[in-house]
């Protein structure tokens, strides 16, 4: 039985290419569209049944996070999937949006043909899927670059030296899991926390943001040729690799560049565990949240080789999408498997502080 899609959206133009990639897929049709929040929502309350729903973010006479909380005020159980621009309002609030309940977001492209078009198509759809609950190939959806990895000398640990890095890698739903995790950490914690969320450019500066005033520590996107301290929080940025270089004697550096995507992904946890042999650090505790494909497995199973690493994964009955941490999990390289609420804690025990 084919899932029905509402669209939600301004634009004329951009509910009619939505409408188009829907109709082509033999799941989904897209039979009706609203001009904003207010429609869609009389829609709704007037019995109309739709399995998901697509939400622009800037929207006259009702915007997608208006929406969202009249969904909410409703108890109104559909999900939602934002169609955002990057545009620096449009990113702020869709990661209120995304606390607020949505499902995930899609960037919109900037062009309407070429491959920035057909990505967007695809992710778009995957997506859909995802939230609806329609099988999604798993070659699709783990695709990744499989990278050869040549024998590398660990580097020996400095006497007299506690280097601890605390790792968090998350993808769908993970704006909203961190919420539940940031938090929890005390302002009094000794080590760095790195965050690898899978995002656009454009919108880590935003959840960075979101995150500092929820949580004790300090939070902040990361920026090229940081030094990284305890107590604070750094979200890797959105369309950028991150990776750890040393510098000196246990001086520990970000860096962003412009590496290629792996596996579609930019930044990826993968990339930034495989950084660590290189550097003194000596022991890593990882935690893996909720998100689609396998992003974070290869990268620990490597670096394992090198350093002391610890890894607690989020279970699957409160993931979003229970694809990263199902792969660790059945990996065989997770310490410990706990519900989100208790990930802090977990990695906290795990750190032994």
């Amino acid at each position: 039985m084919e899932k029905k899609v509402l669209v939600i959206d301004d634009s004329a133009l951009m509910r009619r290419v939505l409408s188009d990639i829907i109709n082509k897929d033999k799941l989904l049709t897209a039979g009706k569209a609203a001009e904003n929040g207010k429609e869609a929502l009389e829609m709704i309350l007037q019995g109309e049944k739709f399995d998901i729903l697509l939400v622009d973010i800037n929207m006259p006479k009702m915007n997608g996070v208006q929406f969202l909380k009249e969904l909410n005020k409703y108890r109104i159980h559909i999900p939602v999937l934002i169609v955002s621009s990057i545009a620096s309002e449009s990113a702020n609030e869709t990661i209120e949006a995304l606390a607020l309940g949505a499902f995930d977001f899609v960037k919109k492209p900037n062009g309407s043909v070429g491959y920035e078009m057909e990505d967007f198509r695809r992710q778009l759809l995957l997506r859909i899927y995802l939230a609806c609950g329609l099988r999604v190939d798993s070659a699709e959806e783990s695709k990744e670059e499989v990278r050869s990895h040549l024998p590398r000398k660990r580097i020996k640990r400095a006497k007299g030296h506690d280097r601890t890095l605390v790792l968090i890698a998350s993808s769908t739903g993970g704006p909203r899991a961190l919420q539940s995790v940031l938090p929890y950490f005390p302002m009094d914690f000794p080590y760095p926390i790195v965050v690898i969320q899978h995002m656009p450019a454009g919108f880590t500066d935003s959840l960075a943001k979101r995150l500092d005033v929820m949580s004790p520590l300090h939070v902040k996107e990361a920026e090229d040729g940081e030094i990284i301290q305890a107590g604070n929080v750094y979200i890797a940025q959105g369309g950028k690799q991150c990776e750890l270089i040393e510098r000196g004697k246990g001086t520990f550096v970000l860096s962003e560049t412009d590496k290629p995507a792996r596996g579609g992904l930019r930044p990826c946890a993968d990339i930034f565990l495989e950084s660590l042999p290189d550097t003194s650090l000596e022991r890593c505790v990882c935690g893996v949240l909720t998100g689609m494909g396998a992003d974070g497995c290869k990268g620990l199973q490597y670096a394992k080789q090198y350093k002391e690493i610890k890894v607690v994964a989020q279970n699957e009955e409160t993931c979003v999408v229970y694809g990263m941490p199902r792969a660790v999990a059945k990996a065989g390289i997770v310490n410990e498997v706990v519900p989100l609420d208790e990930v802090a804690n977990a990695m906290i025990k795990q750190l032994g502080v």
